[in-house]
Formats: C-alpha cells, sequence, structure tokens
C-alpha cells in the first residue's frame, strides 16, 4: 500500500496580522501628503494561513525544486476601517462656501477582504524554516494578490443631513448628481502587490513585517464617486503597513 503521507511533501503555518491601512480615496485632495499618507488611517487585522509547496524540515535526500523551495500561498480574511476627511489646498480655504462644506464633510468606511496572495522568497523556504543555517534569520519576499471585498460606507455633514440640498460640496450633492454620493454596502474586488519580510523568531515561529497596495475596482468604497467631475480618474485605493506573528502547524 503506498503510504500517501510519506509522499506529502506541503506544510502549512497559521497566523494574524495587524496594522495601519491608509486609504487614498475621493476624500482629500490628490497629491497631497495628508491625503494621500498621513491624513485618513485606520486600523487592520486578519488571520493568515500559508500552504508551502515543500516540507520545511530539513531532509538532505527530499530537496523538491526551485518553485516549491521559492513561492508560498498565502489565505487571508482581514478586516479594516478608517475615518474620512478632506485635506489640501480647497478644505482648507474657510473664506469660500466650498471650502466650509469640504471641511464639514466626514465619512467611515468598512472593510471584509478575502483571497489569497502568491508570494516569492529570495531566501530558500526549507534553508530558512529548517534553520539548518544559523545564521540565516530574515527572509525577503515580494507578493501578488486577488481579493473579494465587502465594503460598508457612511457619510455625515457638520451642516446637517448630507442628502439634503447644498450640505455636500456641489459634484457629490445627490439632489444634482444622484450617484454621487451613495452610502450602499456592496461587493468588489481588488488587487494587491506587496514587499515584505520575515523574522526568524524560534523553530516554529516567524514575525512578519510586510507593506502593501490593494487597488479596488470599485470607486465607492469610501460611498463617493462623481463620475462627471474630470478630476475623478482612479478607484479607491490603500496602503496597509502591518505586523504579523506566523506558528508553523507541521
Amino acid at each position: 500500500m503506498v503510504n500517501l503521507q510519506a509522499q506529502d511533501q506541503s506544510s502549512h503555518e497559521i497566523g494574524f496580522i495587524s496594522g495601519s491601512a491608509s486609504f487614498t480615496t475621493d476624500y482629500g485632495e490628490r497629491n497631497n501628503f495628508q491625503s494621500n499618507v498621513g491624513g485618513n488611517v485606520g486600523m487592520g487585522m486578519g488571520v493568515i494561513y500559508y500552504l508551502n509547496f515543500t516540507d520545511y524540515r530539513y531532509r538532505w535526500n527530499q530537496r523538491t525544486n526551485y518553485w516549491a523551495e521559492h513561492f508560498r500561498v498565502r489565505a487571508e480574511l482581514s478586516y479594516m476601517s478608517s475615518k474620512l476627511d478632506h485635506f489640501g489646498q480647497w478644505a482648507d480655504d474657510l473664506s469660500t462656501d466650498g471650502g466650509v462644506l469640504l471641511r464639514a464633510h466626514h465619512g467611515k468606511t468598512y472593510l471584509v477582504n478575502l483571497g489569497a496572495q502568491l508570494e516569492f522568497h529570495w531566501v530558500d523556504i526549507v534553508d530558512f524554516g529548517s534553520r539548518r543555517i544559523p545564521d540565516l534569520k530574515w527572509s525577503p519576499y515580494v507578493s501578488a494578490g486577488a481579493f473579494v471585498d465587502f465594503y460598508n460606507p457612511s457619510i455625515y455633514s457638520d451642516l446637517g443631513d448630507w442628502r439634503d440640498p447644498g450640505v455636500l460640496y456641489p459634484k457629490w450633492d445627490p439632489n444634482n448628481f444622484p450617484d454621487a454620493a451613495r452610502i450602499t454596502p456592496g461587493i468588489t474586488m481588488s488587487a494587491t502587490l506587496g514587499i515584505g519580510t520575515r523574522r526568524k523568531l524560534g523553530y516554529y515561529s516567524d514575525l512578519l513585517i510586510e507593506s502593501r497596495w490593494q487597488y479596488f475596482f470599485s470607486n465607492y468604497v469610501d460611498g463617493l464617486n462623481a463620475r462627471q467631475a474630470p478630476e475623478n480618474k482612479y478607484n479607491d485605493w490603500l496602503l496597509w503597513i502591518h505586523v504579523g506573528y506566523i506558528y508553523y502547524l507541521n
């Protein structure tokens, strides 16, 4: 009888991640640092699972191939949320009606992401995981992935009900453009690109540090989408910088 367990060269890991997510949406001004990096920042957390195509424990007579020893798949379920405000020269100019409307306009969005990413590690996964080389402590990698995302935005204004005429900035006023602002929950997809590294903690555990860009295939993640405005060129996206803990299951 064939021993199927002996032939299985895969290995598995689980972990959790947490960090800061910087949202770049219709809130704020393009190319403004506070809008794109420092202003609309929220928190994110998630659970992750890794499938390795090789057994990380070193066996001299069971080495596989380059693909198996440098690539792994990560599945992820994560949650993010952020408050959203307007920044930039137009929102700072309170001497104009537009500046007052922008400064009074606020929002929030919630995200649940489910998907996977493929990681390429420069360091051999077996050499790193087995601790065959004691001085090998770091394992940098790049990643690309795809996610299904559930989003739930909200909108409010210090000036009153955002649905009333003249409360929102004209290009998002629902009385002029019915689809420019809405708080309907929805589902979209996104693509991710990331760069990160692992740091060996113990025989069965690693520290994870990663920066990941996530581009959504919808422009309603924040609840705003002024299609008629020429400056409305891109969908929503975010940058998530997070750390995590990984435990080797087998």
